[in-house]
Order: C-alpha cells, then sequence, then structure tokens
C-alpha cells in the first residue's frame, strides 16, 4: 500500500468521526478529540523492533494504531499484548466502508421531510395505499430473529456493514449468508525448568488461540466476551459442524505451542583452562503444558457477488477470504 495515500485515507477517517489531526515527532498522524489521543503509524514492514519501540512512545501519550498491508500472528500477539490496535488492509477497507455507510445514511436521513411533504398534499386514496408499502417495507427491513444455545462471541458486524464492506470488492451482492464457524479455543499455560549438564534452563509462556475446526489451521488470537447464546436470523443462517474433534485439536494446539516456545540457548562450561560455547535448543513436553480447550463458534458472514464469494470474521470485521466460484462452485 501507498503511505501518503493510506496516510490521508486515515486522516478523512478519523476527521469524519470529529477528531482533530495534526502531525507529530513520534508518528505520522495524531488524532484527537475530548481526553482521547490516537498516535497513527504506518509501518511498511512490521517486525519486533519497531512494533515494541512504537508501543513504548505510546505508552507514554495515548493509544495507538499500526496499519500495514498484513502482519504475521506473531506481530498481532506482540500488538496484543502492548495494547496496540492493528489495521491490516482488510480493517482499512472496513473502517473505509463504515464511514461510506454513515455518510449515504446521513444523507438519507435528509429526504423522509421531503416524502412527508409530498404525501400530505396527495390525495386520501393514494396516501392509505403509501402507508401500507412503507409498513410492508419495514417488516422487511427488520428480519425475525431467534434465541440459540451456541457457545460463541457476538456478531459486533451487522448485515449492513458486511455488505458495505463486500461491495467494495466483488461488486453489488447477490446473497449473504451468516455462518458459524467452529473452532477448538484454547488457553496454555506452563513454568518449568530444563536441566542440560549442570545448567538449568526456565522455560515459561502462556497464552491463548484456537484450532479451526475445519481446516485445522493453528492462530494464536484471542477472542473476548464468549457467550452462551446468541440471537440469531431464523434464515439465511448455518451452523457449521466441527470435522477435528477435540483430541485431535489438543494435538494440533500442543504442537503449535511448542513450536512457538521453543528457544536456542547458548551455554557455557568451563573446561580446564578453556571456556566451550554449545547451542542447546529447549522446548516444553506435551505433559508440561497445561493445556484448557473448549468448542466456540465464530459469526462468518458470507457475501456473494457476481463471481466472487467473501468471508468477513462478523465478531472482528477483517476479510478472511475472497474466493472465485463459477456457476455456483468454487474454484
Amino acid at each position: 500500500m501507498n503511505k501518503q495515500v493510506v496516510i490521508d485515507i486515515v486522516k478523512n477517517i478519523f476527521a469524519n468521526r470529529g477528531y482533530s489531526i495534526s502531525s507529530s515527532d513520534i508518528c505520522d498522524l495524531l488524532a484527537e478529540k475530548d481526553m482521547e489521543h490516537f498516535l497513527i503509524k504506518f509501518e511498511k514492514d512490521p517486525n519486533y523492533n519497531n512494533i515494541r519501540y512504537f508501543s513504548n512512545m505510546v505508552k507514554r501519550y495515548g493509544k495507538g494504531i499500526v496499519i500495514s498491508d498484513s502482519f504475521d500472528e506473531k506481530i498481532r500477539m506482540l500488538a496484543l499484548n502492548d495494547g496496540l490496535k492493528l489495521w491490516d488492509r482488510g480493517e482499512l477497507e472496513m473502517q473505509i466502508g463504515r464511514v461510506v455507510l454513515g455518510e449515504a445514511l446521513a444523507k438519507h436521513e435528509e429526504k423522509p421531510a421531503e416524502n412527508e411533504y409530498s404525501i400530505s398534499s396527495s390525495i386520501q386514496e393514494p396516501v392509505e395505499v403509501n402507508e401500507l408499502q412503507t409498513k410492508k417495507h419495514l417488516t422487511k427491513e427488520y428480519e425475525k430473529t431467534i434465541k440459540v444455545m451456541l457457545r460463541c462471541v457476538p456478531v459486533n458486524i451487522g448485515k449492513k456493514d458486511a455488505l458495505s464492506i463486500a461491495e467494495a470488492k466483488v461488486g453489488t451482492p447477490k446473497s449473504q449468508t451468516l455462518k458459524f464457524i467452529p473452532v477448538w479455543n484454547y488457553s496454555y499455560s506452563f513454568n518449568i525448568q530444563k536441566k542440560y549438564k549442570s545448567k538449568l534452563v526456565d522455560l515459561t509462556g502462556d497464552g491463548e488461540g484456537y484450532i479451526h475446526a475445519i481446516t485445522g489451521e493453528n492462530f494464536f488470537n484471542i477472542y473476548r466476551d464468549i457467550r452462551e447464546n446468541i440471537m440469531m436470523p431464523t434464515q439465511n443462517y448455518e451452523i457449521m459442524q466441527p470435522s477435528i474433534q477435540k483430541k485431535d485439536a489438543s494435538e494440533k494446539a500442543l504442537n503449535s505451542i511448542i513450536r512457538e516456545h521453543t528457544k536456542q540457548v547458548r551455554l557455557n562450561e568451563m573446561i580446564g583452562d578453556t571456556i566451550v560455547f554449545e547451542n542447546r535448543i529447549f522446548a516444553p513436553d506435551p505433559s508440561e503444558i497445561n493445556l484448557n480447550i473448549d468448542l466456540l463458534y465464530v459469526p462468518v458472514w458470507e457475501i456473494k457477488g457476481k463471481r466472487e464469494v467473501m468471508d468477513i470474521n462478523g465478531y472482528d470485521g477483517h476479510i478472511m477470504a475472497i474466493k472465485v466460484y463459477n456457476d455456483a462452485e468454487l474454484v
């Protein structure tokens, strides 16, 4: 992404929300409103050093947002632990969509007064017909919902927002389905010591993540505000069934945790008058990791355009995938 283009877009997003915009020595953009301060920085190649440095600077002044085309899972975990918000391409598109939607709705709200005048000045019989049509339209606008006992995270991105996000990528949406995707959500911790010859090496770790219960992929992401039931529409929704069982998911989670926390340690030892250096690999064993894992459902909007289908995470709004299909078959 072009840095200046992105900065100009973000400037408009925050200005649209009533923030005053200024420049700063430690970031690309400073957005302020009342007692709230956002320090915003574009990073072409986000890494441990520049994220940690920016985090340390942000803590002194306010909240931080880092923008880049994409972030790997380690950077996401680091930023989450440091209290930074990350905007990748998908998140930026979502923010743009919200601004566009807000402006469109604001313009639309100005029209009812004109309509009301024209209706009241017309003859009586058409008024009754128009009122009936309006009531039918409103009935369609508000979909019926049903309470379902399902352990899941909330749907924070509504249908209108999802359609607005998708339209920029797949064109005018033809249909939408709210899918509930199963994941094996887990938390873990360990605090152990490994001994090698006369040396003791401390290994500690804790965190959260999930195993996608259909694809088997691991993600070190954190879901909050987990609920035991949810209100969902009575149509155009689907609850997907897990194809990976708890035992297999636990093994995948443990393997990912071990890879994440494996470290190489440089040891030294005196042999006679000589110091001998040696590199050793240390990692926790599966039996040494405390793992809690449970099934959780994540809402995902599947929006179908003319040629493509977009999956949008209904919890945080990021674009998960864009797939091409032909004659209703994905390719």
